[in-house]
C-alpha cells in the first residue's frame, strides 16, 4: 500500500511519538498495529510555476524596500562557498542538507540578479558586503532578517521587528529575552553573545567539543550584566576556559586530528561569527585583541 500526505506529521503525527495522524485512525480498524518503522517514508518536493515564485521573490523585495523608506539600495548574491568554509576546522560552517536546497533558487537568483542589479559577491557572503557597504556610512542602513547583524556596527532595518525602525547597533548595546524566552541583543554585546552560545543555521558552536552543556541561556546569563567591551572579552575568556579546562585532540570535520584547547576554540568562534567590515579585512586575531584590552590569558 502506498499513501501521500503533505507532511510526515500528517501521517504519523508527533515526530517523537509517532503515535498520531493517518497511521492512528487507519490502526484503529486493524487487529494487527503496523509500526511507522514498517514504512518506508520519501520526501516528495513539488515546484510551484516558476512565474508565481519570481512574481512572490519580486514583490517581497520592493516591499521590503518601499517599507523600510529607502531612497535608494544596493543588492548583493553570494555565489559559491565563503572563506569561513575554509578557516573552519570544527564543524563545517553552514553545513547544510544539499537536498534542502529550494527547488527554483538557481532561477530565483537569476531573475534578481538582472532585476535589482545585484551584484554577485564570492569568497565572501552577501551579508558580509552589504555590511561592508553600510559600515561607516550614517545615511545607510541594511534591510535585515538575518540576526547576525544586530552585533555589527551599522544601522539596521528589521523587516521582523518593523516597529522598532532603523537601529544603529554602532554600541556596546545590550542583551534581552523577547516574550518567548529567546535571546535577543543588538550592539557589540550581540556579537559577544554569538562567539560563546551558538548558531544551529550556520552551524558553530561554542561547546562543539566540550564536556559541559552549555547554551544560549548560558551565554546570556554570563554577559547580560557586563558594561564595558574589556568586561566581555573577560567573560568570552573565563567561558572558554570553564568549557576546556585541558588541550585535548578530536576530529575536525574533515576527519583530520586537531589539538584544541579553549584559545583555539575561541578564536575559530569569533571567526565564524565576524562579519567583515572591508572586503579585505583579515581574520581577527585574538591575542592582539586581548593584549591591547590588558586582558591576562
Amino acid at each position: 500500500m502506498s499513501f501521500e500526505f503533505k507532511s510526515r506529521t500528517e501521517f504519523w503525527g508527533h515526530y517523537k511519538k509517532k503515535a498520531g495522524g493517518f497511521l492512528a485512525t487507519l490502526n484503529k480498524e486493524r487487529t494487527s498495529i503496523l509500526l511507522p518503522e514498517e514504512f518506508d517514508v520519501e520526501d516528495v518536493r513539488v515546484a510551484e510555476p516558476i512565474a508565481n515564485v519570481l512574481h512572490t521573490a519580486k514583490t517581497m523585495v520592493e516591499g521590503d524596500l518601499y517599507l523600510s523608506g529607502a531612497k535608494s539600495f544596493e543588492a548583493y548574491l553570494g555565489e559559491g562557498d565563503s572563506f569561513r568554509v575554509g578557516v573552519s576546522t570544527l564543524l563545517k560552517y553552514k553545513d547544510r542538507d544539499p537536498s534542502a536546497k529550494p527547488l527554483a533558487l538557481d532561477a530565483v537568483t537569476e531573475y534578481l540578479h538582472n532585476k535589482f542589479k545585484a551584484e554577485m559577491v564570492r569568497d565572501i557572503e552577501a551579508d558580509d558586503m552589504c555590511n561592508i557597504a553600510a559600515y561607516n556610512n550614517p545615511n545607510a542602513f541594511t534591510i535585515i532578517e538575518d540576526k547576525d547583524y544586530w552585533g555589527c556596527p551599522v544601522n539596521v532595518y528589521d523587516i521582523n521587528r518593523r516597529e522598532r525602525g532603523i537601529v544603529n547597533c554602532n554600541k556596546l548595546g545590550h542583551l534581552f529575552l523577547d516574550n518567548k524566552g529567546k535571546v535577543r541583543g543588538e550592539g557589540r554585546i550581540h556579537f559577544y553573545f554569538q562567539v560563546i552560545s551558538e548558531d544551529t543555521i550556520d552551524n558553530y558552536k561554542a561547546n562543539c567539543f566540550s564536556d559541559v552543556k552549555w547554551a544560549a541561556k548560558s551565554a546570556y546569563n554570563a554577559l547580560v550584566g557586563c558594561k564595558t567591551d574589556k568586561e566581555c572579552f573577560q567573560v568570552m575568556v573565563d567561558t572558554f576556559k570553564m568549557l576546556y579546562p585541558e588541550p585535548k585532540m578530536v576530529i575536525g570535520w574533515r576527519g583530520m586530528p586537531i589539538l584544541i584547547d579553549w584559545f583555539y576554540i575561541m578564536q575559530e568562534m569569533i571567526w565564524m561569527a565576524h562579519m567583515k567590515r572591508t572586503v579585505d579585512e583579515p581574520l581577527l586575531d585574538v591575542k592582539d585583541i586581548l593584549d591591547r584590552m590588558g586582558i591576562k590569558y
